[in-house]
């Protein structure tokens, strides 16, 4: 028998044991120890008043016992480790909330701890800030990541059409995959089901299928009545895999289909976040490349969703049977050293396409082409001296098509020279010295201190910027308490880059032969595949916006003033633990730019100046901590015409206001409708637990509202749960909506909380 008093540790394994007096038996090899105790695991720390622990089995015993664990928190009268991964507690007290332990907890007669599994609570009974508010013989709570259960319900109702009850049931089969039922009652239009498979193959290698199905009661096809006497079944229903054999080979398939095309309309909450176009189907491709060459297979099979029967498959929908793509990376045919001829490099991508239409009968519109497309480049940086450098480019556009099933020529040829000559000169100034210091907080103003503490979370005083750690038993610094409060600084350095760019666009050569239909369609944009058939001539005459904004390639001198502000900041780091204080140890962030750009077009068809320039591209932005600023705006000269749009944020104390403003003047030639679109919100929180939001879309056009938006987010200051209360109002329908947010320990509720003015509203 061995005693010991005084300040006692015991080592067992990788068992420590604390406290003010021990005794070991050895002819049991048992411990007891008395006072103070504190009992410390690779998992967790015991607190105590007596224990015995066994040092052969690892046996604990344990009393009037507290359990800290980065899971969990446990107080109880009795406490035993009867294995390594299982504790129980007798006449205990659990909550998983390790910021807010006094505002919900559980009380059970017994509790038994699978660590890293599960809680198992007997006879428990549910506080809610120290009040019964629950009774529950049988409970069991998960630990680990993923466990399988009941979900929170979802419950909505929408006009018209009653109440909505979904009710999830996760199902966490493995390691490596899971699935979830939801049970559905959906008012009046009857019951359904949704299902999720997910399964992970290894890091880079998943599966994904969802499906929605319902027997909807009031639905026919292109009809909604309550009076139907029949019972319509419809269902979405989306795979996605993706497989990757190696860093340079993959593959990516997805599949998406419906019964009809108006469930996108009926249930727009859960088809919006799964359609990613105009069409549903199959769409997949195969890639595979190296150092010099990518190679790539893409196809696609696709349901026009914006077709007039919600049943019917549109017919002469264009499908993609497919599309194979070679292309080379910039292979370099000479590198010098002087100030002429710097470097001169070359490539080529080609693609053969294959486009089908299922369509029969007489076509007007050529839809069935075989596409082979070859785009060669050579790209030279002829001349560079301080801050004047001249680079050329020549390209080489060129498509050969082959139709089937046609009376007149089969093939047709489109080509194009390009040829692009920049003349630059650049120059750039730099302010400051990016570094960090130690300053006392005595010498740092109150202002200082709080947009130090307030902008960057690492600029938090010493004693509470250490490494966020579970380490079981970590104790304070004794040191730290001693010295004075020191904060780490930060000194940012800038740099303002502007360039001024004279770029020459020229077409040396552009040829169209071969079927005189296929040449009129494409013309005039009434058959384009892709963007790939546009005449480059004429391209930015069409009606598109993307079109309209590019500098004319024929003849064009375009003049680029472009400037931009970098801040250079120290990244927070420690030498002693990273070895790279002062080795590529800083971050950069744009803080603002403006960008002009205008062109001059030497063609001589062109008599009035107007039509010689085209359009004027203002573009800028700046970011600063509390708020942010950025446009862009085309004006063409030519008929005084703007795209134009605008996004502005300014953020105070206690409020934020957002705006977002579009404007196209260039109208719809049905209906002479405009884009004229302004967004603005409003966030207000006048005290730490109360947030309030507000926020509209109008269209100014019309006259009319698009969407609106209130928001009310109730924070308590025991920082354990948020609960959100929602309505919006817009063209198809007016939702109300709540969410309860708990804290679990995991960043989206820190988020939430912390960055509470930038969350999205819309």
């Amino acid at each position: 028998m061995f005693e010991a008093v005084g300040n006692v540790v015991v080592v067992s394994g990788n068992d420590t044991l604390y406290g003010e007096s021990a005794s070991f038996d050895r002819r049991s090899m048992t411990f007891k120890v008395e006072g103070n105790v504190r009992f410390i695991t690779d998992e967790m720390t015991l607190y105590g008043s007596h224990l015995e622990y066994h040092a052969l089995t690892g046996y604990a015993d344990i009393q009037s016992a507290r359990i800290i664990n980065p899971q969990f928190n446990i107080v109880a009268q009795r406490i035993q480790r009867q294995a390594d991964k299982v504790i129980e507690a007798t006449e205990a007290e659990f909550t998983a909330c390790r910021d807010c332990t006094e505002s919900w907890a559980v009380f059970g007669k017994k509790i038994l701890i699978y660590l890293q599994d599960k809680a198992v609570i007997y006879n428990g009974l549910a506080k809610i800030k120290g009040v019964s508010v629950l009774y529950l013989p049988y409970m069991a709570i998960p630990l680990s990541k993923r466990k399988s259960g009941l979900l929170f319900p979802n419950i909505s109702s929408r006009e018209g059409e009653g109440i909505t009850m979904e009710q999830p049931i996760f199902w966490a089969i493995d390691e490596d995959k899971d699935a979830t039922f939801t049970p559905t009652f959906w008012g009046k239009r009857g019951y359904g089901v949704d299902g999720e498979y997910r399964q992970k193959f290894s890091k880079n290698n998943w599966f994904n299928s969802n499906i929605r199905l319902l027997n909807d009661k009031i639905y026919e096809p292109n009809v909604k009545s309550e009076n139907l006497e029949t019972n319509y079944t419809r269902y979405f229903s989306e795979f996605e895999s993706h497989k990757q054999w190696s860093p340079s080979t993959l593959h990516h398939f997805r599949y998406t289909g419906v019964r009809d095309l108006d469930i996108v309309r009926d249930h727009p909450l859960y088809t919006d976040q799964r359609v990613l176009g105009s069409d549903f189907g199959f769409n997949g491709f195969v890639d595979t490349r190296s150092h010099h060459w990518a190679l790539s297979l893409q196809s696609e099979y696709s349901r026009n969703q914006l077709f007039s029967d919600a049943t019917k498959f549109d017919r002469s929908y264009v499908q993609t049977l497919p599309r194979v793509s070679f292309g080379t990376t910039p292979l370099t045919l000479y590198q010098g050293e002087g100030n002429l001829f710097r470097h001169v490099s070359a490539g080529v991508d080609t693609s053969l396409t294959r486009f089908r239409s299922v369509v029969g009968g007489e076509k007007t519109v050529l839809r069935d082409a075989d596409r082979f497309t070859a785009a060669p480049y050579l790209n030279a940086h002829l001349f560079n001296w301080g801050p004047l450098a001249f680079k050329t480019e020549a390209n080489l556009d060129f498509q050969r098509y082959r139709f089937s099933e046609v009376r007149e020529e089969e093939y047709a040829e489109k080509s194009a020279v390009l040829i692009r000559n920049e003349m630059s000169f650049s120059m750039d100034r730099i302010f400051g010295l990016a570094y960090e210091e130690k300053v006392p907080t005595n010498e740092l103003s109150r202002d200082e201190l709080e947009i130090l503490q307030g902008n960057r979370p690492e600029l938090q005083p010493l004693s509470t910027r250490e490494k966020e750690t579970f380490m079981i038993g970590s104790l304070p610094d004794f040191e730290k308490s001693l010295t004075e409060e020191m904060l780490l600084v930060p000194r940012h350095s800038y740099r303002h880059a502007q360039e001024f760019k004279f770029v020459h666009h020229y077409i040396s050569n552009e040829n169209l032969s071969g079927n005189s239909t296929f040449k009129e369609q494409i013309r005039t944009n009434t058959g384009w595949f892709d963007y790939t058939d546009a005449i480059r001539s004429q391209e930015n005459l069409l009606g598109s916006n993307i079109t309209r904004t590019i500098i004319p390639p024929n003849n064009t001198l375009e003049f680029q003033w472009n400037n931009v502000l970098i801040k250079k900041q120290p990244k927070n780091t420690d030498w002693r633990r990273d070895q790279r204080y002062l080795r590529d140890n800083f971050s950069y962030s744009k803080m603002s730019y403006f960008n002009v750009s205008q062109g001059y077009i030497f063609d001589q068809e062109f008599i009035d100046v107007r039509d010689r320039l085209t359009r004027l591209a203002i573009q800028g932005g700046f970011i600063a901590r509390r708020w942010s600023l950025s446009f862009s705006d085309y004006f063409f000269h030519r008929n005084s015409q703007h795209i134009f749009q605008t996004t502005w944020q300014r953020q105070f104390d206690y409020f934020n206001l957002l705006t977002s403003y579009n404007y196209n003047s260039f109208s719809d030639q049905g209906n002479q409708s405009k884009l004229n679109n302004l967004t603005a919100a409003i966030q207000v929180r006048p005290f730490d637990t109360l947030g309030l939001t507000y926020a509209r879309q109008i269209d100014l056009e019309a006259q009319s509202d698009i969407r609106s938006v209130y928001v009310i987010d109730i924070m308590p200051h025991n920082n354990c749960w948020i609960l959100n209360l929602s309505y919006e109002s817009g063209l198809l329908q007016n939702r109300y909506a709540f969410n309860i947010l708990f804290n679990f320990g995991d960043n989206r509720f820190a988020d939430y909380k912390r960055d509470w003015f930038r969350t999205q509203r819309f």
